[in-house]
């Protein structure tokens, strides 16, 4: 973990109901560690990461509170049902975002090598930029990483389609990072998801299938 304050803080959403899960998909079994675990491994791991910030669904602390730690801080989300953009704003506003470049990310990621969280850090600070987005064959992956001016704007703007709205207004500001690492699309919505994560084989196969649906023509 490093000590250098000019290294951003990681923010990790994991606020959201799990749905198409069926139950907190965070705290399920993915071989020996819950798949919570499995997402922290890569921020913990990374040289570039000053501190992690982990939103939570209101009451749930308590649920995460064995992985917590001097870099490690938890804080609740009062209003999940109101969108992404909620969680990213409840860890804007701890103090351990104050004045940091920030990443974000959806705590379902759960494999993103740690050496790809350092390469977007020092393609942060080397380029001209507000943000970089991390790309696997044109298709966009977790995390990105952004300036801290632009917390304002996660506060302003983003009620109607979350992140998108930052991104769209800073498109001239934005590096797409291309890296030859598919896990950082793979996210587990489904229970299949679940059951195939620990085979690198198939969790890439799904990812490559999300590439090609990409390039398709879309219908008018």
């Amino acid at each position: 973990m490093s000590t250098l304050k000019s290294d951003p803080v990681a923010i990790l959403l994991a606020a959201g109901e799990s749905t198409r899960m069926g139950k907190d998909k965070l705290l399920a079994m993915l071989g020996k560690k819950r798949v919570i675990e499995h997402a922290l491994r890569g921020y913990r791991k990374a040289t570039r990461v000053q501190d992690i910030i982990l939103v939570v669904r209101p009451g749930a602390t308590e649920l995460y509170e064995p992985l917590r730690t001097p870099q490690l801080h938890i804080v609740e989300n009062p209003d999940p049902s109101a969108g992404m953009i909620t969680s990213i704003r409840a860890g804007l506003d701890c103090t351990w975002a104050a004045e940091r470049n920030f990443l974000i990310a959806p705590a379902d990621v759960p494999f993103v090598p740690p050496e790809i969280i350092d390469q977007i850090v020092t393609t942060f600070v080397t380029r001209d930029c507000k943000i970089v987005i991390p790309t696997y064959q044109g298709l966009g992956g977790h995390p990105g990483l952004f300036a801290k001016e632009l917390s304002r704007d996660f506060h302003l703007r983003g009620d109607t389609n979350g992140a998108r709205e930052i991104l769209f207004r800073h498109q001239k500001d934005t590096v797409r990072l291309n890296v030859p690492e598919p896990d950082i699309c793979f996210d587990i919505d489904r229970p299949e998801d679940l059951e195939h994560a620990l085979d690198p084989g198939a969790r890439w196969a799904r990812v490559e299938e999300l590439v090609e649906q990409k390039k398709k023509p879309r219908l008018r």
